[in-house]
């Protein structure tokens, strides 16, 4: 499959029966939550893509894994320079349409209940049936995504070098209620 064929909508239940796989490349812009993470030019920035869907035995649960990992440009928090972070997930996601399916799933499994996230764009809600793979594979990379992507190692550019820090003694502002209070007694 091409990129422009891969799926953004897809029915969890009834693509699983037919055994569903994708494996490619996506174009980073598509992606727009983490587009807008990077910095500078992301047009030649590729996200590669495994996924497939499973059902287990009892047909009530849908299992989306995937492997997906791309290079994200970023601003360095050091030294406000571009840094190229690496995003590489291996995930196993439970897609269900009943909350009383959970309790049949492991405790520290992953899992999205469909047909709950938020309305579209025009005020509709939802085909509970359906699921959005782009922002299901979107949101296990923007787990991965730091709070303050860095270098292993670069000099602050936002703050001066320790050398070069000179110490200026200050008047202390105490100073003057000390000589207020030898005026008073």
């Amino acid at each position: 499959m091409s990129a422009n064929t891969f799926p953004a909508q897809i029915e969890p239940f009834k693509w699983a029966e037919q055994g569903f796989t994708w494996s490619g490349t996506l174009p980073l812009s598509r992606f727009a939550r983490i587009a807008r993470e990077a910095v500078g030019s992301i047009d030649n920035q590729l996200i590669n893509i495994d996924c497939k869907l499973s059902m287990d035995a009892y047909h009530r649960i849908v299992w989306l894994d995937g492997h997906v990992e791309t290079k994200v440009p970023m601003e360095c928090q050091r030294c406000l320079g571009a840094v190229e972070i690496e995003l590489v997930s291996d995930f196993h996601l439970a897609l269900i349409d009943d909350e009383s399916l959970i309790e049949r799933l492991d405790e520290d499994a992953d899992f999205i209940v469909l047909g709950e996230s938020e309305a579209t764009t025009k005020g509709e809600y939802p085909n509970p049936s359906t699921a959005d793979l782009l922002a299901l594979i979107e949101d296990e990379l923007l787990l991965l995504v730091p709070l303050s992507p860095k270098h292993d190692a670069c000099e602050h550019k936002h703050q001066p070098a320790v050398q070069d820090v000179v110490e200026e003694k200050r008047d202390n502002p105490f100073d003057v209620l000390a000589s207020l209070k030898g005026k008073l007694n």
